[in-house]
């Protein structure tokens, strides 16, 4: 089933701090939206990197579902935060 259009939709003022909310979200529904978008916006070419430690706090949920979106974002961001990425792969 393909992602809805609005995952792809173009930038809004405020973008990042919306997403950031949702990462830091106790629920996991929300959490896991946020980062849809987040790898949606990633797909699509814009600067999420931001994000990073927001994205990589979400590691500590036992929802596999947000693991993997977490581990897509750490692979493509994983050059520019290499120091990052170490510490985020031994929370796994």
């Amino acid at each position: 089933m393909p992602p809805p259009p609005e995952m792809f939709s173009s930038a809004r003022r405020g973008e990042n701090a919306e997403l950031k909310d949702g990462l830091h979200s106790t629920s996991n529904t929300r959490k896991k939206e946020s980062l849809k978008r987040t790898i949606a916006a990633m797909t699509v070419g814009k600067d999420v990197s931001a994000l990073f430690p927001d994205v990589v706090q979400c590691i500590q949920t036992p929802s596999l579902e947000i693991k993997k979106l977490v581990y897509l974002y750490l692979i493509n961001y994983a050059q520019s935060n290499p120091d990052l990425a170490i510490l985020a792969i031994n929370t796994f």
